[in-house]
C-alpha cells in the first residue's frame, strides 16, 4: 500500500472518531444546560439558562438524532412551559394593576409581547395547551394588540409583577 493511501485511510479515521466525540459533547453540553436551569423562576437569570439550554438544543444535528439522546428532555419541556406559564401570569399581574397601581397600557404590553416571545420560542405548538393559563394570553392579546388596549404611554420603568 502507497504511503499517500495509509495517510488518507488514518486521516479519514481521525475525522470520523473526531466527529463522533464532537457530538457526544454537544449531548452532553445540552444536558448540563438543562440541568443548570433549576428550579424555574420569572427572572433575568433563569431565562438566560433556559435560552441557552434552548440554543444548545436547537443547534443539534438532526442527521444523528442528537435530539433522542438528551437525557433530560422531559425536564427540559416541563422548565419552557412553566417558564412559559410565568411570562403569561406576569402579563395577567400587570392588566390587574393597572387600575390600582398606575400601570400604563403599554406596560401591560410589553408584558404581553413578552410572554407570547416566550411561547414562541420555547414551545411548538402542540405544548400550547399544555400552558395551564395559554387562553389568558391571547385574551390579553386580543386587548393589548388591537386598538382597544393602546391607553396612555408613560414610558417609565415598572418592575416585574410578583407572580
Amino acid at each position: 500500500m502507497k504511503k499517500s493511501t495509509i495517510v488518507l485511510i488514518v486521516a479519514a479515521v481521525v475525522c470520523l472518531g473526531l466527529s463522533a466525540f464532537s457530538l457526544k459533547a454537544s449531548v452532553s453540553r445540552t444536558d448540563k444546560a438543562i440541568a443548570a436551569i433549576g428550579e424555574v423562576t420569572y427572572t433575568d437569570k433563569c431565562k438566560e439558562k433556559i435560552d441557552r439550554a434552548v440554543e444548545y438544543y436547537n443547534a443539534l444535528d438532526p442527521n444523528f438524532n442528537l435530539k433522542d439522546k438528551i437525557e433530560n428532555k422531559k425536564e427540559f419541556d416541563t422548565a419552557k412551559i412553566e417558564y412559559a406559564r410565568l411570562a403569561i401570569k406576569a402579563a395577567s399581574v400587570a392588566d390587574a394593576r393597572k387600575t390600582a397601581e398606575g400601570y400604563s397600557s403599554d406596560d401591560v404590553k410589553k408584558y404581553v409581547t413578552e410572554a407570547r416571545a416566550v411561547v414562541d420560542s420555547y414551545l411548538t405548538p402542540d405544548q400550547y395547551a399544555l400552558v395551564e393559563n395559554y387562553a389568558d394570553l391571547t385574551a390579553l392579546e386580543s386587548e393589548y394588540t388591537s386598538t382597544g388596549g393602546s391607553g396612555g404611554g408613560d414610558s417609565e420603568e415598572v418592575s416585574i409583577p410578583m407572580c
